[in-house]
């Protein structure tokens, strides 16, 4: 795939994020009045601790996507699929940077909201997710790259680094 088409992906990718974001703006307050649960109201500190998760996850996001594009030539996409195992950058650090990076994205909504609906919800859909990418991204991330990835699984962990430096 030539590199016009693969900016088209990671412009689709980006576009679905902001949507979904916005959409989780004007949902997750109803969802919150819908449960009943009350608002996690810090004052100053939900402004705060949104915007740094947000930040940090949006940050995250827009590195890995970035590693695989240059590097492993492809894109997030599963039909545009990296053509070369990427190890270097946050995924010397996590085998799924992008998931965790969303996923703080997301909890950053729902903080800066004081939706406790929603930073109960974010890690649930996060989870079941994530067992979604272990089953099924490890067999396909094996077959594909073979003895290299499955060195990189063994010394990589799978969400949350182990590692300071």
């Amino acid at each position: 795939m030539d590199d016009r088409s693969r900016m088209r992906v990671i412009v689709a990718f980006f576009t679905g994020l902001a949507l979904l974001a916005g959409l989780l703006v004007v949902l997750v307050p109803l969802l919150d009045r819908w449960l009943g649960m009350p608002a996690l109201e810090m004052g100053r500190g939900n402004a705060i601790a949104g915007l740094a998760l947000l930040l940090t996850g949006g940050w995250l996001v827009i590195w890995s996507v970035g590693e695989q594009y240059t590097i492993g030539k492809g894109t997030p996409h599963p039909k545009v699929a990296t053509r070369k195992l990427v190890v270097s950058g946050p995924y010397a650090w996590s085998r799924n940077p992008m998931t965790l990076g969303a996923t703080l994205f997301y909890l950053g909504i729902a903080t800066w909201l004081g939706s406790l609906a929603g930073m109960l919800l974010t890690p649930l859909v996060s989870t079941l997710l994530l067992i979604y990418i272990y089953v099924h991204e490890t067999a396909e991330l094996t077959r594909r790259f073979g003895e290299d990835y499955l060195e990189y699984k063994r010394r990589t962990p799978f969400l949350i680094c182990r590692r300071i430096i």
